[in-house]
This record gives structure tokens, sequence and C-alpha cells, in this order.
């Protein structure tokens, strides 16, 4: 099994919005010192290695639950605090709404199902409670009390107290390197399938960045003025999402898909406006447009579209020694025109939706993306997907198919245009691609036609399986 980071980061800001700033901000790198994956609070480190022998729905679970450590501030949170309760409280809280969410927990890592009903505090301090009971039971009366005490304790023991001990013993063998094991073994770093052992370091690095003259960190930082802000709009969003607990933040992320998918739903249903005549030629900016799990699998449906472009190639190979060698040849991208339909029937919402699959088909693809309702505004080039965050969309007045369809380029491999289908199916017969949301049925000339409907809609809000389309032979 392989990984790729920057897919892995896509999908995240996708499942978890609310945590897009941390997301897109922390660093993240590899370290094979360390036997998982674990954080210090401004960087993501990890073991390769590890990684690849996880299945996908893991490798994010893993991501997930190190940018919950950063963006609900454990590792400031655990000073003063017992380090292995901590540990076990963080792991259990987060990695219950994780579960929730559909992640896979990876094998190893603490499991208290009651622990949804808690912020990391609260669990803490009820662990914490349970461990000292525990330990002055322990202490009173003679050892053969103490060891019918330990009997009927297995009998009637909590959920949470379970979980305490199993991941106390599991805390000790798992997630460090053999250098590590007294230290990890007297301190509990490691908690199933991440290490907590940068945290004491990176609590003491706060601390003294703190104590220091402003003047001082200024000129040893050597920042430009730009990472300065991004790393203060990080720290703050950190500090907004630290001060509402785990328990409100995950429900809030969950709350807010929801209402975007009836959002979106309300929207298709009405598609009030119809086709027009008029060109209001109305200018949008449209913000935060954010990510999305792709509704279709382009592989599929580009044509000739390939993920890497570079191929080894023995056109041209040469012997050397007795031996073929062959040459590594660049193999060009397969290029994709978009049409978006940006008439007066398609609201700010849609038009979202319509973009976020143009920041999945550019994985794929060279991209142009152009706007049209009864005129075509012209295409750009589209190189990043902050390409397509910083576009002018037009459009507004009614709805042309006939001005679409004559928008695209003769020769280029893949011609997409994403509609909510309302207006007259012209009568040229074209190789292109309809992407059309909601209810209305359309007949093309030629290409393919792939409807979205709700229940799609529903699989791409709750982040179930992959929806492919494998089309014909055009």
């Amino acid at each position: 099994m392989s990984f790729d980071i920057e897919s892995i980061k896509r999908k995240m800001l996708v499942k978890y919005p609310f945590f897009g700033s941390v997301v897109a901000n922390v660093n993240y790198k590899e370290n094979k010192k360390i036997s998982t994956a674990g954080t210090d609070g401004q960087t993501i480190y990890y073991n390769p290695d590890f990684l690849k022998k996880l299945k996908p729905d893991e490798q994010i679970f893993v991501f997930a639950h190190e940018v919950c450590h950063i963006a609900f501030d454990h590792i400031r949170r655990s000073e003063d605090k017992n380090p292995e309760v901590w540990n076990i409280a963080t792991d259990g809280v987060i990695n219950q709404f994780l579960i929730r969410d559909g992640l896979k927990l990876v094998e190893g890592g603490v499991n208290i199902a009651e622990a949804i009903n808690y912020d990391a505090e609260q669990l803490y301090d009820k662990l914490l409670k349970e461990k000292s009971q525990s330990q002055s039971q322990n202490g009173q009366g003679n050892q053969q009390n103490s060891s019918s005490e330990q009997g009927e304790q297995g009998q009637g023991q909590s959920s949470s107290e379970d979980s305490q001990k199993q991941n106390e013993n599991h805390s000790q063998g798992q997630g460090t390197s053999s250098s590590e094991s007294d230290s990890s073994k007297e301190q509990n770093h490691d908690v199933g399938h991440d290490t907590h052992s940068m945290w004491k370091d990176a609590v003491k690095k706060q601390k003294e960045a703190e104590s220091k003259d402003k003047k001082e960190s200024q000129s040893a930082e050597q920042k430009t003025e730009e990472q300065k802000q991004q790393e203060e709009r990080l720290q703050q969003e950190i500090a907004k999402i630290s001060k509402m607990g785990e328990q409100s933040v995950f429900n809030k992320n969950l709350e807010e898909k929801k209402k975007e998918l009836e959002a979106l739903k309300q929207v298709l249903s009405k598609q009030a406006m119809g086709a027009g005549t008029s060109t209001d030629r109305e200018q949008r900016i449209i913000n935060d447009i954010g990510k999305s799990k792709p509704i279709i699998d382009w592989r599929y449906v580009l044509r000739e579209a390939i993920q890497y472009d570079i191929d080894w190639s023995y056109k041209n190979a040469y012997v050397e020694d007795g031996v073929v060698n062959a040459n590594l040849e660049e193999q060009p991208m397969p290029e994709t025109e978009i049409v978006l339909d940006t008439s007066g029937s398609i609201n700010e919402l849609l038009l979202k939706n319509f973009l976020r699959e143009c920041k999945n088909i550019l994985q794929h693809s060279k991209v142009k993306v152009g706007c049209f309702d009864t005129e075509f505004y012209g295409f750009h080039e589209v190189r990043t997907e902050e390409d397509i965050e910083n576009m002018i969309y037009e459009g507004g007045g009614g709805t042309d198919f006939n001005v679409a369809v004559r928008a695209f380029t003769r020769r280029v491999e893949n011609k997409i245009i994403f509609t909510d289908g309302n207006a007259k199916m012209p009568d040229i017969p074209m190789d292109i691609i309809w992407i059309v949301f909601g209810g209305i049925k359309i007949n093309s000339k030629g290409g393919k036609v792939i409807q979205i409907n709700e229940e799609q809609l529903d699989r791409l809000y709750s982040f179930e399986q992959d929806i492919s389309y494998k089309g014909k032979s055009r």
C-alpha cells in the first residue's frame, strides 16, 4: 500500500472544513525515527513505512487524529496534567468522533465508546478519578484482600477503566523505538497509533517563546511578514477551536455539512428561473469555494487521462554492455476545457459545487475554464486551485446551450459542461461530457450525460464510497 500526502490533505479538507486552516497551514514531514506519527503542535511527523501498511481510510484517520491534537491545542493544554491520563483522554475523545464520522480506527488506538459524550478535560477528570480510586483500593488491606479486590474490579469495571488499563499496558510497547523504550515506560508517551513523545519539549519551547522579549523573538525568527500573518491566523483559529471544545466542534462540522447538503437539494428541487434570452453579464467572485470528494471518478471519464506526466518508454532506447536502456520520456497531460453554466438559475452554492469538481479534474488534466449564459465569456487557463479561487465568474442571464457547445476548441481531448440542464438542447452532435445537477433529464446528440441526483449527493456529503462513472466508448 502506498500513500499520497497531498491526496490525504485534500480528503481531510473535504471531511473537516472546520479544521481547514490547520490542515492547510501545518507542516507535514517524514521522520523515520518515530514508529508511527506524531506532532509537536506545529508540524505533523510521520513514518512512511508505517503509513504504507495502512489502508487509505486508516491513513486519513492517522493524519486527522494529529490535526485534531493541533486544532484543539492538546499539547498546551497538557501542562500540569498527568501525561499518561491526558494522552488517553485526548486520544479517546477524538478517536470516537473520527469513528462516528466514518473513519476506521487504526489497530491499537484508544477506543472508549463513552468518550464521545465528553470533552478532553471532562474525560481526563473522570479517568484521573478512577485511577486515583483504583490506586487507593489497591493500597488498602493485606495481599489476600488485594487479590480478592482485583477479582471484583475485573467483573464490575467500567468501560473507561477497562480501556484505560488496556491502553496503559499497550502504551509501553507500541509507537516507540528501542532507544526510547525506558523513558516511554516511565512517561507513557505513546498510545496506539501515534506518539506523544514530543509534547513535553513542545510545552517547554512554547513557554520559552512566550517569555522572550518581542524584539529578540522577531530578530531570531527571521520570518517574513506573510509567514507571521499566516501563523497568527492559525493561532487564532486554534484558540477558537480549542475554546469551543471537542464535542461542539465535531458536531458543528457535521451540522454545517448537513446544512450545505440540504441547501443544495433545495436549489436543485426548485430550479425556478429557467432558460431565458437576456444577458446580464453580472460579475461574481466566489469566496470560500472549498473542496469536495469527487462525485465522479475522473480517471475513467477523461480521455487519455494519466496520473503521471512522465513514463518509461523504449522508444529510441539504446544498448550498453548488452543491456537495453530505456529513455525517460515526458508524456503530455491530457487537456480539458470546462464550460460552466453561470445563468440566472445557477446560484452561488451550485456554482461552488461545479468549481469543486473543477479542482478534482485539475488533478488529472490540464484545464481551461469558461462561463456562459446566452454568451460565452472566454476561457481562462487554470494551473492551480488558487486560479479557480481567484477567477471572476460572469453570467446571470438566460441559458443557451448552442453558445456553450460552440465555445470548445475542436481538437481538445475532453470537453465538459456543468449545468442544471435548464435549457433546450442543441441539435449539434458533439462529443461532450454533460454534468447535470438536479432532476432535469437531457438527451444529447453524442457524448455522455452524467446526472447528479440526491442519492449521489447524500453519498458525497456523508463521505461514503467514491461514485465512479465508467462510461461506454464514445
